[in-house]
């Protein structure tokens, strides 16, 4: 049975495999389909098709908007977003300015800590124009403040962390918005990493498709759990591996977690009703 990986990053943001390297890497594994849905961008698809028309792998357009919702941190993923829309590439532009910023904010942190650390260090590691916490976290390390990067979350970038910084001004309904506006599919990523299954009919009324069940961070009982709310909601079910190469919260290979290719073809006939106006859409207001 064909098997298919709905969530994979690469170095375009907090991965540490180019596009090119992370298709090569499922086609190696005989996967028949990978999503790119690396944080806030989807620079990353033009060079993943080209290295998917040529090694035979379908390649699944996506982003992963990374928003507020309270004092969490909320991800959903938007697949076969139209990236030409111009509400929708306006939206990527500000989250954009969002993570500059942010990481502007972190590194000042981290300096009144007696760390020290400069934004170069950290576009040392950026391949592409997204910084993250992860880029920062491996700057940490190379300079020798931790012993891993993931003890750089967990001594000072994490939410618990001094030099936390919380992302400004969006929130899941406004991610749920940029991605039906590009006429995509929205789906709520890795619920069980939030521990607050109230938001999951919240966000159904405000326009949510999806719901990731398999992750690997998630527990058997959390995939039983997400499974049920999937079917009472009537969502399309999504997994994968969350590769970004890190080791910090996510699988640790491309392929890691996969799903048979029956829930690719869903969201795929989903799209199709979507871009013909027949149903799930909605048209919404931009900013």
């Amino acid at each position: 049975m064909s098997r298919v990986d709905l969530h994979v990053h690469t170095n375009i943001s907090d991965g540490i495999l180019s596009p090119v390297q992370v298709v090569a890497e499922a086609a190696r594994k005989k996967i028949a389909a990978v999503a790119i849905t690396d944080h806030d961008t989807m620079q990353g698809m033009p060079s993943a098709r080209k290295a998917g028309k040529k090694l035979g792998l379908e390649i699944v357009p996506g982003v992963e908007l990374s928003v507020n919702y309270g004092q969490r941190e909320i991800h959903i993923l938007g697949f076969f977003c139209d990236p030409d829309n111009s509400y929708f590439k306006k939206s990527l532009e500000a989250f954009k300015f969002n993570r500059y910023y942010r990481m502007i904010k972190m590194i000042k942190k981290l300096k009144k800590l007696g760390i020290n650390i400069e934004l170069a260090d950290v576009f040392k590691i950026v391949k592409g124009e997204m910084p993250g916490r992860p880029h920062l976290a491996v700057a940490l390390y190379q300079k020798g403040y931790c012993k891993t990067p993931a003890e750089a979350f967990h001594k000072f970038i994490g939410p618990d962390g001094p030099a936390y910084v919380k992302r400004m001004k969006f929130n899941p309904f406004d991610a749920i918005n940029i991605i039906r506006n590009a006429r995509g599919i929205p789906v709520l990523a890795h619920p069980g990493l939030y521990g607050e299954d109230r938001i999951v009919p919240v966000l159904v009324n405000a326009g949510l498709i999806g719901i990731e069940v398999f992750h690997p961070d998630h527990t058997a009982f959390d995939k039983f759990r997400y499974y049920r709310l999937a079917k009472k909601y009537n969502l399309l079910i999504t997994g994968g591996s969350d590769f970004h190469g890190f080791n910090i919260g996510s699988a640790s290979s491309v392929g890691a977690i996969t799903l048979s290719y029956s829930y690719l073809e869903k969201l795929k006939e989903t799209n199709r009703i979507i871009k013909e106006g027949k149903k799930f859409f909605t048209p919404v207001k931009g900013f």
